[in-house]
């Protein structure tokens, strides 16, 4: 379990307060693995030894390390077409690996947002686009000696299971993962199949994940045929955890558990729906 904690991990007398926060949490949720977006873009790689020094010395390791850079322009960010805005991206993530490095992190996760909103983000034109840009972000993960997991969503160029393999094989780079977000990939139609989707996700990909963004998914309104599928904490919606949790511990390698997007009380919440899960299936979480 790498639970969101990463905004209390600061430098200095003025983080003090922030570093005791993060402890009591850590504490809380009795975990000893934590998910961290992105230091301060103030800090050096001093600042960042600091951090882990402080994480070492309180038995603390970093999961996830995702930044998630959008780009500043519509059209830019990773793969954009937008190319100064995609060169800005790539040294964003040139900086994230370092320091992911130095703190010792599982994996730096990226997105993929050309176009978001419009038709073209499912174009073929795009999707060529972004194969370019993530391969360009692979040789500089192998250049860092990190892990990259390419994380999907039905609103991008990576919208199944079927993109994600196809960027696989393109890239072929030994760094290249998945930061897999099964909600992400919910489909109307598979709200109420999503032990299918488990399936799909760890029968084609199991081995090249990395990472698990851990959320429910329920469907709401529909009072005038009109419905939304939507996120809810873990326990709250129809995803499948007992398959989900079993396919995991099947995998021949480690990986992060993230329960994302919620307020502290709702992550522990999720949190604990999932350990209880994990003893009904008889899985080990750390």
């Amino acid at each position: 379990m790498s639970p969101p904690l990463g905004q209390f991990l600061t430098v200095g007398p003025e983080g003090e307060a922030d570093r005791r926060e993060l402890l009591k949490s850590t504490a809380t949720m009795d975990v000893t693995t934590i998910t961290v977006q992105r230091v301060n873009p103030e800090y050096d790689d001093d600042d960042v030894r600091s951090l882990r020094d402080f994480l070492d010395e309180n038995g603390l390791t970093v999961g996830e390390f995702t930044g998630f850079y959008k780009g500043t322009r519509p059209w830019g960010g990773l793969g954009g077409y937008d190319r100064e805005d995609h060169r800005y991206t790539l040294e964003l993530y040139e900086r994230q690996l370092r320091h992911a490095k130095i703190l010792g992190a599982h994996l730096v996760g990226f997105g993929t947002l050309v176009g978001r909103g419009t038709p073209r983000m499912w174009a073929e034109d795009t999707w060529r686009q972004v194969l370019n840009g993530i391969r360009e972000l692979a040789n500089l993960a192998e250049e860092a000696g990190m892990d990259i997991g390419a994380h999907p969503h039905v609103m991008s160029c990576l919208y199944s299971v079927d993109r994600l393999k196809q960027m696989l094989d393109t890239v072929a780079s030994p760094r290249l993962k998945i930061l897999m977000d099964p909600v992400n990939l919910v489909h109307p139609q598979l709200a109420y199949r999503t032990t299918e989707l488990i399936d799909e996700i760890f029968d084609e990909l199991g081995g090249a994940i990395g990472g698990l963004h851990a959320k429910d998914v329920a469907v709401s309104g529909g009072g005038k045929i009109i419905s939304h599928v939507g996120e809810a904490v873990p326990g709250e919606g129809t995803m499948d955890y007992h398959t989900m949790l079993r396919r995991l511990d099947a995998l021949d390698h480690d990986v992060t558990i993230h329960a994302e997007h919620f307020p502290f009380p709702q992550t522990v919440q999720g949190q604990q729906y999932i350990r209880s899960v994990a003893r009904e299936v008889g899985v080990e979480l750390n």
